[in-house]
């Protein structure tokens, strides 16, 4: 992993941290349907500038137009819905531990059907992770009674499938556009969402009710930055280190997230969140398969 992979991977951990904030602010103005359709068509919007901007990447778009609808439905629009249905009845640690098996569903794809196999240090790495996620959000996973956790369950599958959705995109695009631009796949995987959730979004839409420019903030920022651009680094990640080591950013997300929250929203840092970080922490280090070399020059 070069270091300018882990800069990227950084980066891509603090937007992606940043949309649980965005979420907090805009769902409960907008509602979650509304709210994850109209993030999908902002993004939308910006890879249309990017369009704009580079016209020759329509040529490639058209020429794979099917690839890209596939991984444009999978990893954005039916995970969003997917777990937006989840959201409205499980608690943010159990979605935080769901999501973070994302990393391990894309190892087990891509060594079945690609023959992309993981080394034991990876996969020990990823399972020390996921420990990691459960102990940092172990209040709200386990703080819940064992019926609210029971009614819970179809939801939880939900969500577990927008964590498939996310794996199968990360694997069609190492292995069938891996000659595309970045920039290319994410221009046409978010334009062929936003048409796809543009009836939702006007559906879903809270028409007659006062939305606050802190809520429009939100939901264009998530949409910008939290998707677009993040969808342009993971998919250069995807390229550059394979879908298993791109996708486990997931461990690293509730760290971030939680991070933010007790800055901006100024919610509780206890002792669960600090160990189960550093757990996390030791996992990432060994599913990526970093070295000090990653942190003082490329390899």
């Amino acid at each position: 992993m070069s270091r300018r992979d882990l800069i990227i991977f950084i980066s891509l951990s603090f937007m992606w941290s940043l949309s649980f904030i965005f979420y907090r602010v805009g769902v409960p103005e907008f509602g979650s349907m509304s709210f994850a359709s109209l993030r999908v068509i902002f993004a939308g919007l910006t890879m249309l500038a990017f369009l704009a901007f580079n016209p020759t990447h329509l040529k490639i778009v058209g020429k794979h137009w099917k690839l890209l609808t596939v991984v444009g439905l999978v990893s954005t629009s039916i995970p969003f819905v997917l777990f937006s249905y989840a959201a409205q009845s499980v608690n943010a640690g159990v979605l935080a531990v769901l999501n973070a098996s994302v990393p391990m569903m894309s190892g087990f794809i891509a060594s079945t059907f690609f023959n992309d196999k993981l080394s034991k240090k990876q996969t020990l790495g990823l399972m020390i992770g996921i420990i990691g996620v459960v102990i940092l959000m172990s209040e709200s996973l386990f703080g819940g009674a064992a019926s609210d956790l029971g009614s819970s369950l179809v939801p939880m599958g939900y969500a577990l499938l927008g964590c498939v959705g996310y794996a199968i995109g990360a694997n069609v695009t190492k292995n069938y556009l891996h000659d595309t631009s970045p920039v290319a796949i994410t221009i046409g995987a978010m334009l062929i969402a936003s048409v796809v959730m543009l009836p939702v979004a006007i559906y879903e839409f809270p028409y007659g009710q006062s939305i606050s420019l802190k809520a429009w903030v939100s939901v264009v920022c998530i949409g910008v930055f939290s998707t677009a651009i993040a969808f342009i680094f993971i998919n250069e990640l995807i390229k550059s280190i394979g879908p298993m080591r791109a996708t486990s950013i997931t461990l690293v997300i509730p760290i971030f997230a939680i991070i933010f929250g007790y800055i901006l929203l100024g919610e509780a840092l206890d002792t669960a969140a600090i160990v189960g970080s550093a757990v996390i922490l030791v996992g990432t280090y060994l599913s990526l398969n970093l070295s000090l070399k990653s942190f003082t020059g490329s390899h």
